[in-house]
């Protein structure tokens, strides 16, 4: 299995290998979806804690040390996310152990058996929440967790699962977030994306404190994404509170990336004043070029404004000129020949014309026509 952290890169979301869809409620017992190895422990009025240790009595029984053994259990996801197009396979994923991490694959000739992911503003869908355990003397250590799709089969060849049912929404983000605490780094990390996947009106202010708090750097920064993604006023605000009380260039970074997540007019705004008043270069830099994917009036005319603007050095008026050459050629065009036209800096001038030069577009071509022929 790939890490949790690394499967969201292309897409800006997280490419799990198994995800979310639409299922029923299941009874307590082992649900149909999960073959193989399924031991079922009964936790009714127990907690996850209790059932946890619960599995471990049953396993250590029959494996030595150093073995590994899977447990896992259904949470309130907030997403509706498909793996497999949009049917489930006949053929089930494979589940097992490599190293410390979980590893799910499926041998199968379609080549279309992509995941999708998309947020809804309704409520999501259930998802199943895995654990890899590994026995140590007489206590168990969780070496990884993952998520995955209620929709295909998995079948558990090598080491067994022990399923403890169903689990409401507040009791799984207790649990979680007290293991998170007690969590290495990289673990941790992928806590924080399971923990944000839960349908919780406490995750926002979860994720804020841990972008706030002294935990690693990644931990920090993947927790401003998430909450970057839930793009609703409170995390909007939460994120402009971290902005604001932290000095760090890469954190400040990192929540503007998260700003420029949301389509939002506050959003922009936000990103506007940064790109405006911030004092480091390269943090009004990178708002800069966020806003340059944002192709609204807004947007455009504060990129003008640095262009234009006498408190900004040519740099900075380079990196608003690159940002405008991002935006649709419609939009880009005609404020990059005004800019190469009258800007009162040669070096602003010719890096306008230099990205002239890579629209192709016929009006560029018409004024490089009109320089070189002097017409």
């Amino acid at each position: 299995m790939h890490r949790i952290k690394n499967k969201i890169k292309k897409a800006g979301l997280l490419s799990i290998a198994a995800l979310i869809l639409a299922s029923p409620v299941f009874s307590q017992g082992v649900p149909e979806f999960l073959k193989g190895k399924i031991h079922s422990i009964d936790t009714s009025g127990q907690r996850i804690e209790k059932a946890m240790e619960a599995a471990f009595k049953a396993f250590k029984d029959d494996y030595k040390e150093g073995s590994y053994y899977f447990t896992g259990y259904i949470f309130p996801s907030r997403h509706d996310i498909q793996m497999g197009g949009k049917w489930a396979h006949s053929e089930p994923y494979t589940v097992n152990s490599r190293g410390d991490k979980i590893k799910v694959s499926r041998l199968s000739k379609d080549k279309n058996d992509r995941y999708s992911v998309s947020s809804s503003e309704d409520k999501g869908e259930p998802a199943g929440l895995l654990f890899l355990n590994r026995r140590e003397g007489n206590k168990t250590s969780l070496v990884d967790l993952h998520i995955f799709d209620l929709d295909q089969n998995f079948h558990f060849d090598d080491e067994p699962i022990y399923w403890l049912g169903e689990k409401q929404s507040n009791e799984s983000v207790d649990f979680l977030k007290d293991m998170f605490e007690r969590s290495d780094e990289e673990l941790g990390e992928d806590l924080v994306f399971v923990l944000y996947s839960h349908d919780n009106d406490s995750i926002p202010e979860f994720l804020k404190k841990v972008s706030m708090g002294s935990y690693g750097e990644e931990v920090r920064e993947s927790a401003i994404f998430w909450l970057g993604n839930i793009k609703d006023s409170k995390s909007l605000e939460y994120l402009k509170e971290i902005f604001n009380k932290t000095n760090e260039i890469e954190i400040k970074k990192k929540v503007i990336f998260s700003f420029q997540l949301s389509d939002s007019n506050e959003a922009v705004e936000e990103l506007i004043k940064i790109a405006k008043t911030e004092d480091s270069r390269e943090v009004r830099k990178n708002a800069i070029f966020w806003l340059g994917q944002k192709a609204s009036e807004k947007s455009v005319a504060a990129l003008k404004d640095v262009v234009e603007g006498s408190k900004e050095d040519d740099e900075v008026k380079k990196s608003a000129v690159f940002a405008l050459s991002q935006l649709p050629k419609n939009q880009a065009v005609p404020v990059l020949i005004d800019i190469a036209k009258n800007n009162k800096s040669a070096v602003v001038r010719k890096n306008a014309i230099f990205w002239l030069g890579q629209t192709g577009d016929e009006r560029a071509l018409k004024f490089f026509e009109d320089i070189l022929l002097k017409k």
